[in-house]
């Protein structure tokens, strides 16, 4: 098979099944009253917490350096701020409707987990494009970043999930959504593949940028949602499990 196909081929894989295995798996949480709704958007924040801290900001610095990483994670949190702003929305607090609220929440829900697609989706074209390098120049190496990169967009899925569901989202939207925000590692991995070598500093700054918008949702939007849900020990008890979960899982691979 042609290289660059192989490799384009394995990135989409890679992307859709490791993003949708975890969105998959949140299909089978039950969920009943307000508690259990706070915990989960606690796990969903705490695990994009782990997933930035842990992964995204050292490999971002090992990269590229402190200076340019730090940098790129500021312009990608503000770049998300503006996307933010310039969405449709509106002031729960303005409505005294209990069944307006109650939508305007959920709406509130789905536009968290549309952006953390967004912020996926961004991060996952670098990771693209050092798979296809790393595939057609290296292949133990390749490979083995395939599997890394397979488990590192498990807890993703779920956190994008998350809100989603909470949020009334249909699952075949959901998986949709998942799926989509994949994607650009695919045509990370052909791109990098195409072009052989890639820059670490090129790399580690689109990183950054990645990490900066999903840090920047993780305290505008879901942790401001989950203690709005419930305000009570068990939604900062999800928050600490979602940053053991994402944070062991960063460890194993």
């Amino acid at each position: 098979m042609n290289p660059i196909l192989y490799a384009t081929l394995v990135g989409a894989a890679v992307g859709a099944l490791g993003t949708g295995i975890g969105a998959i798996a949140v299909f089978f949480i039950k969920i009943k009253g307000k508690r259990i709704s706070a915990v989960l958007m606690g796990l969903s924040a705490g695990i994009m917490l782990s997933v930035v801290l842990f992964d995204m900001l050292p490999e971002s610095v090992e990269s590229a350096g402190w200076p340019f990483a730090l940098v790129w994670f500021a312009v990608g949190a503000f770049a998300l701020f503006l996307v933010n702003k310039f969405m449709p929305h509106h002031d729960v607090s303005t409505s005294e409707d209990s069944e307006l609220i109650r939508n305007l929440k959920q709406d509130r829900l789905v536009r968290s987990g549309l952006l953390l697609a967004v912020g996926i989706a961004v991060h996952n074209l670098p990771e693209g494009l050092a798979l296809g390098s790393g595939l057609v120049s290296a292949g133990s190496f390749g490979f083995g970043l395939a599997v890394l990169l397979f488990v590192h967009n498990v807890p993703e899925g779920m956190g994008l999930a998350i809100p989603l569901k909470l949020g009334g989202v249909k699952y075949s939207r959901i998986l949709l959504v998942a799926v989509l925000a994949a994607l650009p590692m695919a045509g990370g991995a052909f791109l990098g593949a195409l072009v052989g070598n890639i820059s670490p500093t090129v790399l580690g700054g689109s990183v950054a940028f990645g990490g900066g918008a999903m840090l920047y949702l993780t305290f505008s939007e879901l942790l401001p949602q989950a203690a709005g849900l419930y305000k009570g020990w068990p939604t900062w008890a999800g928050l600490a499990a979602g940053a053991a979960f994402g944070g062991i899982l960063v460890a194993l691979v």
